[in-house]
């Protein structure tokens, strides 16, 4: 049976700011409990989003906000002003009360401990609708420079190399299989907000093989049984680096090519373990591209 929901955004977008919600039987606090589940999220079409500099960087990138959720009594934009000096305010709070006041709700403490990911309050949780990222919508540069993650489950591991991906100029990310969620609490938490400032999309593998070749990508595979070193592989030009899992390698998709289309490759280990994190792996990867390419750039 599929899944029903109050209809929450005249509720949300009401222009009076006053408006507090205090009980955690309110159909929009259980709506909001409900989203917690990723399943019943992602078939909302909704994501959540705990923390003031994450709720920034949803609403920078373009993010419709459908709601956002801040305690009455935290020095919050509801508070009065003659109060709000003893409460200073962080720039991204300023900039998210400032910028979607009218998206703006006080609950009590009460209700944010239940809406907050994990019963952690953060200062804001927000919801917006999900947005339709897909790979005809990413707009790459000439030379662009994409990591594709391949069936990495863990939200802490995606998170980590969207940080990664951000921190060394990556231009997009692609998730496979298209089922990935980057916006799950624990991969917006560990991204630090960069799932919604890094371009990307997702993907099946085939499609996104497809969609990379199409387009001159050279696709280089992170392989524990490659023979070719990191370091004798040309990471210029248009180059897609592909992670997969520490749990299951690689798919069939991303297989060595007789035509050259997938480059085996793989990070030196001088110890006695045979592989690294999938997050660590993609920055490893990642800065040597982003090293080989500035110093292509200078001669």
């Amino acid at each position: 049976m599929p899944l029903s929901f109050p209809p929450i955004r005249s509720v949300f977008l009401f222009p009076n700011r006053r408006l507090l919600l205090t009980s955690t039987s309110n159909p929009t606090v259980k709506h909001l409990v409900k989203m917690r589940d990723n399943r019943a999220r992602r078939r909302a079409g909704r994501v959540l989003v705990d923390g003031w500099r994450e709720t920034q960087r949803a609403i920078e990138s373009g993010l419709d906000p459908v709601g956002i959720y801040v305690v009455a009594d935290h020095g919050d934009a509801v508070m009065p002003a003659s109060q709000q000096s003893t409460h200073p305010q962080s720039d991204a709070q300023r900039f998210v009360t400032d910028s979607a006041s009218q998206a703006l709700v006080s609950v009590s403490p009460t209700v944010m401990q239940k809406i907050a990911y994990g019963q952690s309050e953060r200062g804001v949780v927000a919801e917006f609708a999900a947005p339709d990222w897909s790979l005809s919508q990413l707009r790459l540069p000439e030379t662009g420079l994409v990591l594709v993650l391949d069936q990495i489950e863990k939200p802490g591991n995606i998170g980590a190399a969207f940080r990664c991906a951000d921190a060394a100029g990556a231009d997009a990310v692609i998730l496979c299989p298209a089922a990935a969620d980057r916006f799950n609490p624990n991969a917006i938490r560990n991204s630090l907000g960069a799932v919604f400032s890094v371009p990307s999309a997702t993907a099946d593998e085939a499609d996104a093989k497809a969609w990379l070749t199409e387009r001159g990508y050279r696709i280089c595979a992170a392989r524990v049984e490659s023979s070719r070193p990191l370091w004798q592989a040309d990471l210029t030009g248009r180059l897609a680096m592909v992670i997969g899992s520490e749990a299951h390698g690689l798919g069939d998709h991303w297989q060595s090519d007789a035509d050259g289309t997938v480059d085996a490759i793989r990070i030196p280990m001088a110890g006695n373990i045979d592989s690294l994190n999938a997050s660590v792996s993609a920055a490893v990867f990642l800065y040597e591209a982003k090293r080989q390419r500035q110093v292509a750039g200078s001669k």
